[in-house]
């Protein structure tokens, strides 16, 4: 089985090979422009793929306290608003499918909205597993420019991205819609 996940994140290292050094490609932030208007549909409390550099929420995981490997009520416990807000995820390309099943359980177990932020690579595992999983999946039009690791917003970028979304214990099965990243910017008076 550990063959398997090694071949798998083979294969999506090579659909997202980019010029990004080794040591950056997992560092990326989500632009906070596109991150407020998330925000204002889905009143985030807990950034669950963050560093102390980039993280978007007062509570965040960092890679050294992981939240595949961490279980998320503890650090939302402590915050008043834990069953008012979502958690957001943007997670490592590296590990999208671990983060994913992670966001997945997450949700279900604590009945909360975990939104994750991700490529559109509908010819992936992970890709079909949140299909059967998720509540919806929101494909964005028009690329997203990330930022980089050096905090430099990024010119272009080689993919699309999706939202998938999870509902807590919502058994709606997944609904696919499209959304126009600049209308989506637009909504939310950015």
């Amino acid at each position: 089985m550990a063959d398997h996940y090694q071949e798998q994140r083979e294969a999506e290292h090579f659909v997202n090979k980019t010029s990004t050094p080794e040591s950056d490609k997992d560092s990326w932030q989500t632009p906070i422009e596109l991150f407020n208007a998330l925000d204002m549909e889905f009143n985030f409390v807990l950034d669950a793929c963050a560093s102390e550099k980039n993280a978007l929420c007062k509570l965040y995981f960092t890679k050294e306290r992981c939240a595949i490997n961490n279980d998320w009520y503890d650090l939302l416990a402590d915050f008043d608003q834990f069953q008012r807000g979502s958690v957001f995820i943007n997670p490592p390309y590296s590990m999208t499918r671990e983060f994913l099943h992670a966001a997945r359980i997450e949700a279900k177990d604590l009945n909360i909205t975990v939104v994750a932020l991700v490529n559109a690579n509908t010819d992936t595992k992970w890709f079909a597993e949140a299909v059967e999983t998720a509540n919806e999946i929101r494909l964005i039009t028009g690329r997203v420019g990330f930022v980089r690791a050096d905090g430099k917003k990024a010119n272009g970028n080689t993919k699309g991205q999706c939202l998938i979304i999870w509902r807590g214990n919502c058994e709606t099965p997944c609904q696919i819609t499209m959304v126009d990243r600049d209308q989506l910017l637009a909504d939310g008076d950015i």
